[in-house]
């Protein structure tokens, strides 16, 4: 019906604008209005996202979770057109370059975010790799940090808040099941043991030690400028907060995931999904930002294990080792050397030689870049609660404040999955030259609009951890062939993922005949290759973002070394990769063949 008035919440729900025009709506350079629409979408953002202010360290919504209705999904899409509809009305051409970089991202972004809403029904959003039994104790353990008492009131408000979120999320996992879309069946018990390791101890049991949010509570409050009395009484709030709305949100989520039903070829990939292969290839496209389809990527795959299984032979023949290469597979596999013991010393010594690594190559940074980060790096252990069901390692960044350092978790769980001979290719990628450096530089970098300071792509950054661990060959840090077989051994699981994701989700592999392949073509155990599989089944395509993004700067870098000759130099290519911010892939490479037409010069 025409002409009808909207209520002024109507108006905000559909992006529309209100009252007062803007800063950004007003005359003046076009930079400088560009630069506050960025702004005030940024702000109108974060205000809805209390998960987003946690880990900024914005304390407004740190009571709350995330609003998962469909209603809040279907009111960010408007949100998202009527924003792309208001950046159309910039003038891109009166831009400075930087300018048109941000308002070519920002378009991405917003046309990507109403595309990926189509596919929203096919997306698991509770499964072994993500859901709140990951995001609630990691937001609250990691990002909520507790300077006061009513920062401790709102941890308490949080927990009591967790039994309605999930009755949200429990709401779309039945809306999903309903239209056929359920997480796989492997995927399930794995979710529900993380959730019974964070309802187990106490309060919940009489008697035994905390459970994970009581001891981070207990720990926070402890340090706190209150009475003994004061601190009893919030301990007593957390109590009530995690027995009247954590722990029964959990049970209500646990029931829920033990009643879906999977039914037939629950455990493939997303090609039984209906529509699947369009999925798919929207999916792929997405993580890598590279219009391949899931043939090309598979191809490049099986070519770049070649190439690595060649490498990897020769490294071996300097390391003494002569045998075929499923001989070299089986050796690293069983040689106890090659492991430290899975013990609580080995553990600690494992992490001990992680942290040297990364000390070692942050001394020596600035032969790779002039952009040295001022943020630390620290590494834990992942979290008894989550060990069963988390990857081998992952990456936190720093938040903004200045607050936390980055954080490198670990998953000692099972030594035999952290094999020693992969130990400097890792340190490198998680921490220094890799992720941390990527993570504080964009922290740290000066008038970039900041969705694009805390945005990111998969390809990018994955892509840059990738092409990180290779960047300490030349400085000499893998001082033996085994480390060096290591960093082959990790680009090598890289590249079988292009063969094995496109493998389950456009091929139709079953997960066993996935899993037999990386057991013949990796070096990695068999139990590792099951986790790995089972990963790629729930994020499909994401895999596919590490060696395509690496194989990108891999080219980028040859091709400038060719053209600027004499006059190339690493530490202002590695500059000019990471100085302006995550891109996706064709951006950053745009972006690169200018900074070789200027001359290769400062970033």
């Amino acid at each position: 019906m025409t002409g009808a008035r909207l209520s002024r919440r109507e108006l905000l729900a559909a992006g529309a604008l209100v009252a007062a025009a803007p800063a950004w709506a007003v005359g003046g350079d076009e930079d400088a209005r560009l630069n506050a629409f960025f702004e005030s979408v940024f702000q109108r953002d974060l205000a809805r996202s209390p998960s987003a202010q946690s880990a900024m360290g914005v304390k407004g919504g740190q009571a709350g979770w995330p609003d998962v209705s469909q209603r809040r999904a279907d009111e960010d899409i408007r949100l998202a057109r009527g924003d792309l509809a208001a950046l159309r009305r910039f003038d891109r051409r009166a831009l400075t370059p930087q300018a048109r970089l941000s308002y070519d991202l920002f378009a991405y972004d917003a046309e990507e975010a109403i595309e990926r809403h189509r596919w929203r029904g096919h997306h698991y959003p509770v499964c072994q790799m993500r859901g709140p039994q990951r995001d609630i104790p990691q937001t609250l353990i990691n990002n909520h940090a507790i300077a006061d008492r009513a920062d401790a009131e709102a941890y308490v408000a949080r927990l009591h808040a967790v039994a309605p979120y999930l009755a949200a999320v429990v709401a779309g996992l039945e809306r999903q099941a309903a239209n056929g879309v359920a997480p796989p069946a492997f995927s399930i018990p794995l979710v529900i043991g993380n959730c019974e390791k964070l309802i187990s101890g106490a309060p919940f049991q009489s008697g035994a030690p905390d459970s994970p949010m009581l001891a981070d509570f207990r720990g926070k409050i402890a340090k706190l400028a209150l009475s003994d009395t004061e601190k009893s009484q919030l301990l007593r709030a957390a109590e009530a907060g995690l027995l009247e709305g954590f722990g029964p949100g959990f049970r209500h989520l646990i029931a829920c995931l033990r009643s879906i039903p999977c039914g037939e070829g629950c455990n493939d990939g997303v090609w039984r999904l209906p529509d699947g292969d369009a999925y798919y290839a929207a999916q792929l496209r997405w993580n890598t930002t590279l219009s391949l389809s899931p043939a090309e990527v598979h191809r490049i795959g099986l070519e770049e294990t070649a190439r690595l299984h060649a490498e990897m032979r020769a490294v071996a023949k300097r390391a003494g080792f002569s045998g075929t290469l499923a001989e070299l597979f089986e050796h690293v596999r069983t040689d106890p050397r090659f492991y430290y013991p899975d013990t609580p010393e080995g553990k600690a010594a494992y992490l001990d030689a992680m942290r040297a690594k990364i000390a070692a190559v942050t001394a020596r940074l600035g032969e790779l870049t002039n952009h040295v980060p001022s943020a630390d790096v620290v590494v834990k252990p992942v979290e008894p609660w989550l060990e069963a069901s988390a990857g081998t390692a992952g990456y936190f960044a720093p938040s903004a404040d200045g607050t936390r350092p980055g954080i490198l978790y670990v998953n000692t769980r099972d030594m035999r999955n952290l094999p020693i001979y992969e130990l400097s290719a890792l340190s490198y990628h998680e921490g220094v030259p890799g992720h941390h450096l990527e993570k504080a530089v964009t922290r740290a970098l000066t008038g970039l609009p900041r969705f694009r300071a805390f945005g990111g792509y998969t390809a990018f950054s994955e892509g840059w951890a990738l092409f990180a661990e290779q960047l300490p060959v030349e400085m000499g840090l893998y001082d033996d062939p085994w480390q060096e077989f290591g960093r082959l051994s990790m680009e090598l699981m890289r590249a079988g993922r292009l063969v094995t994701d496109t493998g389950v989700h456009a091929l139709r592999w079953s997960r066993e005949r996935a899993v037999a392949w990386l057991d013949e073509n990796t070096p990695a155990n068999h139990a590792d290759n099951v986790t790995a599989i089972q990963r790629y089944i729930v994020t499909p395509g994401q895999a596919c973002a590490y060696e395509m993004g690496k194989l990108k700067l891999v080219e980028l870098r040859d091709r400038a070394r060719t053209r600027l000759g004499d006059r190339f130099d690493l530490r202002r290519f590695n500059d000019s990769v990471l100085g302006s911010g995550p891109l996706p892939l064709p951006l950053l490479e745009a972006h690169i063949d200018a900074w070789i037409a200027k001359g290769g010069g400062t970033a």
